[in-house]
């Protein structure tokens, strides 16, 4: 028999919230083609909040006593939560370990709770019922620093994964695209981080009372709604923001997580040969020149340098064209003449180039240098 069911505010709003959420989660799992192939880990992350959204309905709506079961949803699950976030940014970053055991580690937070937890999750509905009534005892306010500490050390390794891939990908190409991508994901799961930190801290207030915030439950469960629906307009307004690389299931499996190994010896290779000098060179001749296939070539190029071929080549062309001015050869030859050696095949195609990776025109990038030495001198 179905209990009877409270309608309030309450439970108006943060039932639209955990409609939300569901949506948001069924839209990663059933259109993920049109986002990352990893998209799946944050529709993980989003069915959990979700869930712990539905155990303050409950609540709200008095069906708590009926079905106890609910007031516990979000006890342990969110320790769930960073795993999956740090997949996702292993894998937008091209830094996963490719090694399932190394994967396995990062779920030891969340089974050293639930077996912290056991006590309280085996017993009956009414004492379930009656533990969670009794406001935060203090095995609970343990087991929320436990969750701080964790959220902490996550969001840390997340965030350490981030600036590192957006240092590299600046300092290879200062107008790389995906640097702003990497900025925006940043920042939004340092709100995520933010989120669930304020949602600990407000029972951890609920245990020593230090501030009167009557309803603490219901100001996490308002984050968490809110958040819903800032998710659904971030994606709406910017879809490319979890939008993925379109490469073949076969192109992602062949490096087995050496992607960063291959990335290397490709550097290596164009360092030393200098292949970039060729003004015809093709992606298919450097892919030749590798070892690897066009669409490999590409994939670990768009991955492990956050670019294109044609962004790649022109970098290392012109750095080729820096060197010849910084040794002066710019004075006895036209900048055309350098860029014609350095492997670029027009005026226009150059000086193009030019500006978009140093920000200024060829003359100017001279005249200001030539300023610089001349202060120094």
């Amino acid at each position: 028999m179905l209990a009877a069911i409270t309608l309030n505010i309450w439970v108006v709003l943060f039932t639209c919230g955990f409609v939300m959420g569901i949506f948001m989660t069924l839209l990663f799992v059933f259109f993920h083609k049109r986002f990352s192939p990893q998209t799946h880990n944050i529709a993980v992350v989003l069915f959990i909040l979700s869930l712990m959204l539905l155990g303050e309905i409950a609540e709200e709506s008095d069906i708590v006593d009926t079905y106890p079961v609910t007031i516990g949803l979000g006890n342990i699950m969110d320790l769930l939560i960073w795993p999956f976030l740090l997949f996702y940014t292993q894998y937008i970053t091209a830094s996963g370990t490719g090694r399932k055991w190394l994967r396995l580690i990062t779920f030891v937070p969340y089974l050293a709770g639930l077996l912290w937890q056991i006590p309280v999750l085996t017993l009956s509905g009414a004492d379930q019922l009656a533990y969670y009534s009794a406001g935060i005892s203090d095995n609970l306010l343990l087991l929320i620093i436990f969750k701080i500490l964790v959220t902490a050390a996550f969001l840390f390794s997340i965030i350490r994964l981030l600036n590192r891939r957006i240092d590299d990908w600046k300092a290879f190409f200062p107008k790389n695209k995906k640097v702003q991508f990497l900025t925006r994901v940043k920042t939004f799961f340092q709100g995520i981080g933010l989120m669930v930190m304020v949602i600990y801290l407000l029972f951890f207030n609920s245990y020593f009372d230090l501030l009167s915030l009557g309803g603490s439950d219901r100001l996490g469960s308002l984050i968490i709604s809110g958040f819903f629906y800032f998710l659904a307009a971030l994606v709406f307004r910017n879809p490319q923001l979890f939008k993925g690389e379109e490469y073949s299931k076969q192109v992602r499996s062949f490096f087995e997580g050496e992607e960063q190994q291959y990335a290397q010896d490709l550097l290596t290779l164009i360092n030393t040969e200098k292949p970039y000098l060729n003004e015809k060179l093709s992606l298919k001749d450097l892919a030749e020149k590798s070892g690897l296939s066009s669409q490999q070539l590409s994939y670990i190029i768009n991955r492990q340098m956050g670019i294109s071929f044609q962004e790649l080549v022109n970098t290392y062309r012109i750095r080729e064209v820096q060197k010849h001015i910084a040794s002066g050869e710019h004075i006895h030859k036209t900048l055309l003449g350098l860029a014609l050696e350095s492997g670029f095949n027009s005026k226009a195609s150059f000086n193009r180039a030019f500006k978009e990776h140093t920000g200024h025109t060829p003359s100017h990038y001279v005249k200001t240098l030539g300023k610089e030495v001349s202060n120094q001198n």
